[in-house]
């Protein structure tokens, strides 16, 4: 669990930084390895308090290329606004995975803490990338990494029809 200690906080700007294990976040996706750091500030304003932090976390991935494995720096922004109201957490209880990051989040009168597992793990879920390049591969032709692609012998395979498909061949659409 992600939390912040806000019992007995001043009115004010105060710096955030913790170190949590990737595995000690419940449903995080098994890419991430290591350590999650979380470093920013947290804004108290009375009964509102407002969070800007940067969520970072290291994904290994496999390239889609090349079938390496290879480790990603993953480096997301979370912004969140709590404020001090019971009748609106009574409200939201139940709803927070409906909630977006714009929404402002009750808290109870007697809540100790701010609870941003849930944030961090979705966050950090939507920043894996759906397309997975190893970085010296980014730039690489798809014939540079994997040479057979662009030979002579593939192509002339191609040239000859299974049979099974050769009444296919035929076929024109209108």
């Amino acid at each position: 669990m992600i939390s912040i200690d806000i019992i007995g906080l001043q009115d004010g700007s105060h710096p955030i930084a913790l170190d949590i294990s990737a595995a000690d976040i419940p449903g995080l996706s098994p890419e991430y390895v290591g350590s999650v750091v979380i470093d920013g500030t947290l804004h108290k304003i009375g009964k509102r308090f407002q969070l800007d932090t940067e969520v970072e976390a290291t994904a290994r991935l496999v390239c889609d290329r090349s079938l390496e494995e290879y480790d990603e720096q993953i480096v997301t922004e979370l912004g969140l606004d709590f404020v001090v109201d019971s009748a609106l957490a009574l409200k939201q209880e139940g709803h927070l995975d409906e909630l977006d990051d714009d929404d402002v989040r009750g808290l109870r009168d007697d809540a100790r803490t701010l609870d941003i597992t849930d944030d961090v793990r979705q966050l950090l879920i939507l920043g894996l990338p759906m397309k997975r390049v190893a970085p010296q591969y980014r730039t690489a032709e798809l014939t540079d990494i994997h040479p057979i692609l662009g030979s002579d012998s593939s192509e002339s395979s191609s040239d000859t029809i299974d049979d099974r498909w050769a009444a296919l061949k035929d076929i024109k659409r209108p």
